[in-house]
């Protein structure tokens, strides 16, 4: 696995939201009140209602209070797959990843994840029918996403709920047992459970 290139100058901060993502940004202020924090879904198959969440992968299994400040904008200029799907001219400006670069130049492609290692990033977030065969739970489109953001977040200096290398920890762990452990003593996830976190971080 080799590390993506990338000049870390700022880059451009990415458009503002639009008028669903300022409306669920502004719930969110109100329903967290004054303190700035927001609590956590315990995590659970079938997990419903965790849109908009912007917690850690431990916060979010556990159902305590996400304790880093304003973690409402930890997750501010997060983007779904959907957004970098189409928008792939900010893969570079603002993340500086390369949306050609193959999957498994990036993540580790092995085991039932090898047939994605000549598969281009692009390719992951807009799948062919034989990608969904590979990544039936979408953790790897939902992974892509997420590295993303994270790259895009420190580009712009801003703070991200989930960084560049707690993404790779997720997908190295998921990837050579088929479940992520969020936490000490946590009960593991599956892929559809990891899928699921990931989008939860979106915006």
């Amino acid at each position: 696995m080799q590390p993506l290139s990338a000049d870390m100058k700022a880059a451009p901060r990415m458009a503002s939201l639009d008028a669903k993502g300022a409306a669920r940004r502004r719930f969110t202020r109100i329903g967290a009140g004054a303190t700035g924090v927001i609590l956590t879904l315990h995590s659970q198959p079938g997990m419903a209602g965790t849109k908009a969440m912007c917690v850690s992968p431990s916060g979010f299994m556990s159902m305590t209070v996400n304790a880093s400040g304003s973690p409402q904008d930890a997750c501010a200029n997060n983007r779904s797959h959907g957004y970098w799907k189409n928008h792939p001219e900010a893969w570079k400006t603002h993340a500086g990843i390369d949306y050609n670069a193959k999957f498994g130049k990036v993540f580790a492609a092995t085991g039932r994840h090898a047939g994605l290692a000549d598969v281009t990033l692009m390719e992951v977030l807009d799948p062919s029918d034989t990608v969904k065969a590979i990544d039936h739970n979408n953790v790897a489109m939902q992974t892509v996403a997420a590295l993303l953001n994270a790259r895009a977040a420190r580009y712009a200096g801003v703070p991200s709920i989930l960084p560049e290398e707690r993404v790779m920890e997720i997908w190295n762990e998921f990837a050579a047992h088929g479940y992520y452990t969020p936490g000490s003593g946590a009960s593991i996830w599956s892929g559809g459970q990891i899928a699921q976190y990931l989008e939860s971080t979106f915006r």
